[in-house]
């Protein structure tokens, strides 16, 4: 490596650190500073989100302007409860990570041993949002297959999209799995019945292969359901686990079949 290039490596790093130490030392630019990339991980630049905000926002103390959104700097002098209420309330995010706190982002719905209780909650969505469109997506780790010998995270994302600024699409997300792995075959089981409860909504439902690290970092919490959406590779369908192809079925997607329906069974009598 070049001499400029170890400098450029040593100032990246000391910005880094940096920058990590002043979101330690004032709480208020953190939670400023996850504001403005929230909306720029949901497709709304920081100048648009102005546009956004509701009278009661737009009236409150202290008041705020489109400059405000240019930076966490600027931005912490103006943040107020409103604020972060309606920011948490249109974006779907925990009020607490707005408001800095170290916690996941992303509201969770995990019905774990319990999948027949996705049910309700999807059809509650249905009515509450009833001309978005909607869908459920599954998220494992690029490489790996879904089956006996499958490994790392395995992450249900449920989305609703409507309409956003200037007839561009907005997404809100949920998580419908918490912390789930391929290779504990109850959390496939809980999948695979989600999935069949989805289907039978007449909510389409798609697979998709994730970075590791990525994935990693949405199921812990580290990263923002929409930023890691960027990094999607590949098509799997999570439906053949439920009815596959002629030919490609397995003993073991049957078992695992045959568990889905029992807990689903159960949750329907329970």
């Amino acid at each position: 490596m070049s001499v400029v290039g170890e400098a450029t490596g040593v100032v990246g790093l000391l910005g880094k650190g940096w920058d990590w130490l002043e979101d330690r030392l004032d709480p208020t630019r953190l939670s400023a500073k996850r504001l403005i990339a929230a909306f720029e991980a949901h497709g709304v630049a920081r100048q648009q989100i102005i546009r956004l905000l509701p009278p009661q926002v737009l009236q409150s103390k202290p008041e705020v302007s489109m400059a405000d959104f240019s930076s966490p700097k600027k931005l912490k002098h103006k943040l107020s409860p409103p604020l972060l209420d309606w920011a948490a309330e249109y974006l779907n995010l925990k009020r607490a990570w707005l408001d800095g706190v170290d916690e996941p982002p992303h509201h969770v719905v995990d019905r774990y041993k319990r999948p027949a209780e996705y049910r309700s909650w999807l059809e509650e969505r249905q009515l509450k949002a009833p001309h978005a469109s909607r869908w459920i997506s599954v998220w494992k780790a690029k490489g790996q297959s879904v089956g006996p010998n499958g490994d790392g995270p395995l992450c249900l994302v449920y989305q609703e999209t409507s309409d956003g600024l200037d007839n561009m699409e907005f997404s809100r997300y949920w998580l419908l799995s918490d912390e789930w792995s391929l290779h504990h075959s109850p959390c496939v089981v809980n999948m695979v019945a989600a999935v069949s409860v989805a289907r039978s909504l007449h909510i389409l439902v798609t697979g998709h292969d994730l970075p590791s690290d990525k994935l990693t970092q949405v199921t812990t919490g580290k990263m923002l359901i929409p930023d890691a959406a960027r990094y999607r590779r590949g098509r799997w369908h999570p439906e053949d686990l439920t009815d596959p192809a002629p030919g490609q079925d397995s003993e073991w997607r049957r078992a695992i079949w045959k568990d889905a329906q029992d807990w689903l069974t159960r949750g329907d009598h329970a």
